[in-house]
């Protein structure tokens, strides 16, 4: 088996080198298996090279975890966070946490990782999984087959997973087989010169995807999460900073209800046992998709 990881491109231009370890466990011993060029071509970033973000590592399997950071030639970065198989990300990451409250000497990245780990289990528990799916046929205008799909929604959070067949399915693999527009809530298969599947109007997508207010819930509710156990270790006694989060978490929530009762009373007449309430079948305006998935690729 092998494992592809990714990571963001650097935002300093001096980086020249991506450090990448591996461990058989989130919080196991982490030994470097690869250091590889931070560009195309091996030289400092210019206009002529891009920035090198994957990586696959030919003898991981899908128990394996991964950290990487940066080499400008001098200093290292901090370690990213852990990062695994694709069904076992998180709905929100550590500096999303710590962009809403402080952190400094009261946790560690390791420890607001645990507790948004904790948070997901109870979401994906209560909420299901996944979070939300939408199957379509592959559709054509005249006899042009056509490769960009809605999700039903903008300004997703992310594509989790792609699935594309009928009876039996196969998974996709993001920027090797499909790209993803997550402002406009979208994905594009490649072509079949890129590595793209060739698209047949006899099959189905499949695309399960996390919305943008499941991430502000998670985010939230860790934030709360990880205060409630300082407010305990420190007598009990409820911080402002404690309050104004939670008064946030409570209007997440309260949109989230006001969605998912949208959703259900509007669907209810068209419900299909075979999908499931996460899950439902759209029908697909390829002439709205070639004019919207235009842009932001």
């Amino acid at each position: 088996m092998a494992e592809r990881i990714s990571w963001l491109e650097p935002t300093e231009t001096t980086v020249t080198d991506v450090e990448i370890s591996r461990a058989t466990s989130l919080y196991g011993t982490y030994s470097v298996i690869a250091t590889i060029d931070a560009t195309s071509d091996g030289n400092a970033k210019s206009t002529s090279n891009t920035w090198v973000t994957t990586y696959t590592d030919s003898s991981g399997t899908r128990t394996s975890w991964y950290k990487t950071r940066f080499f400008d030639g001098v200093n290292y970065s901090d370690y990213s966070d852990p990062i695994t198989s694709e069904e076992l990300l998180r709905l929100c990451t550590v500096d999303e946490v710590k962009r809403v409250i402080d952190t400094v000497g009261r946790w560690t990245d390791d420890e607001i990782f645990r507790a948004i780990t904790d948070v997901d289990d109870i979401i994906y528990i209560e909420c299901g999984t996944p979070l939300q799916s939408v199957i379509s046929p592959v559709g054509k205008i005249e006899s042009t087959l056509q490769d960009t799909y809605y999700v039903g929604e903008e300004n997703i959070y992310r594509v989790d997973r792609v699935f594309y067949g009928t009876t039996t399915k196969t998974e996709l693999y993001l920027d090797d087989e499909y790209k993803a527009n997550i402002k406009y809530g979208m994905i594009k298969f490649l072509s079949v010169a890129s590595s793209g599947v060739a698209l047949d109007e006899e099959k189905d997508v499949e695309i399960q995807y996390v919305p943008r207010i499941y991430n502000k819930l998670s985010i939230y509710s860790t934030a709360k999460y990880l205060l409630e156990q300082l407010d305990t270790t420190s007598g009990g006694k409820q911080s402002k900073e404690l309050e104004v989060i939670s008064a946030r978490l409570n209007d997440i929530e309260r949109m989230l209800k006001n969605r998912v009762g949208l959703q259900l009373s509007s669907d209810v007449q068209y419900y299909d046992r075979s999908y499931g309430t996460n899950r439902k079948k759209l029908t697909q305006d390829h002439s709205r998709n070639a004019l919207v998935g235009a842009n932001g690729w």
